[in-house]
């Protein structure tokens, strides 16, 4: 299975890089992880109208790479801060079931930092949208700690002793 990470913007904030990268290369056993990262557009200021121009461009971008990965066998989830919180457990479940589908690949989208654009486009492919906490964090954050999560569910269902349970 391969698990697509779209972002806007580049892990800049010092360790982040690294803490992802860590994620990525100890998960390569049990999956391909691929992160995409699409360049955000300048927020000249955020008046409602230009945040609707933007969340347009941005919309339009994300609709197209999407569609460049997106197969009729994979899934799509947006990772929104009103989205379902899953505990391990359900991430586990998440991933299992999707494998035992014959899921090729998932796609987590995390928005900028407008959020993610409202589109029709994407809403009709979109699986499900997930939440990481109910706390605000950082779009960085949010980006290492889905590696993280992603790494201990396979760990889980790969038999790795990474996860206490308990």
């Amino acid at each position: 299975m391969k698990i697509y990470i779209v972002a806007f913007g580049k892990l800049k904030t010092p360790g982040l890089r690294e803490t992802a990268d860590y994620y990525k290369k100890i998960s390569r056993g049990w999956i391909e992880s691929v992160e995409v990262e699409l360049k955000p557009f300048p927020v000249s200021d955020k008046t409602p109208s230009t945040r609707l121009t933007i969340q347009k461009k941005e919309s339009e971008l994300l609709n197209k790479t999407i569609e460049k990965y997106l197969t009729p066998r994979g899934r799509l989830f947006l990772l929104d801060e009103c989205g379902e919180q899953l505990s391990t457990e359900k991430w586990i479940g998440l991933f299992e079931k999707t494998r035992n589908s014959s899921v090729s690949e998932i796609i987590f989208c995390i928005g900028s930092s407008l959020g993610l654009p409202k589109s029709k486009t994407l809403s009709a492919m979109v699986t499900g949208r997930l939440g990481l906490g109910f706390q605000t964090i950082s779009h960085e954050l949010a980006r290492v700690l889905l590696f993280e999560q992603v790494y201990r569910a396979f760990s889980v269902i790969n038999g790795h002793p990474y996860h206490n349970a308990g």
